[in-house]
Order: structure tokens, then sequence, then C-alpha cells
């Protein structure tokens, strides 16, 4: 993450669904291969399955994929 902006703190605003922080993270699932904006609606993961990228292009290069629900890229 930066550091502006700590794992914990992203984890708390996907939590929230807060919508300000789309665009600034995505949310990555290890256990489901998906990445999602912070506002999405899905299930929250386990903060241990949880993953952050500053872009959707590097969630990408480590092998995740768009949610079909919030549709992040």
């Amino acid at each position: 993450m930066t550091a502006s902006l700590s794992p914990d703190a992203a984890f708390a605003a996907s939590a929230r669904r807060d919508r300000a922080m789309d665009g600034q993270f995505f949310l990555a699932v290890v256990t489901t291969g998906i990445y999602c904006k912070p506002s999405c609606p899905a299930r929250m993961p386990k903060r241990e399955n949880a993953r952050f990228y500053l872009s959707a292009a590097a969630a990408e290069a480590d092998g995740y994929r768009a949610c079909k629900r919030c549709k992040p890229a």
C-alpha cells in the first residue's frame, strides 16, 4: 500500500463499503482469486485472505480476475 493508507485502514474502508476509496486501491481475495472495489457489496473476506493493490493491473498481474458484481476494471 502507500504511506498514507495502511492495509488495516484499507480493510476497514472495505468493511464500511466506502465509495470515496474507489479507485484508491483494490481488494483481492486469496481464496476466490477475485479483486473488487472497496465499495463492492460482496461478502467481506477474512482479514488473512485479503490482499490490497494500488491498481487493477497489479491485481491482475498477480493472477486475480475482476469481480463480476462491481466490475472494478
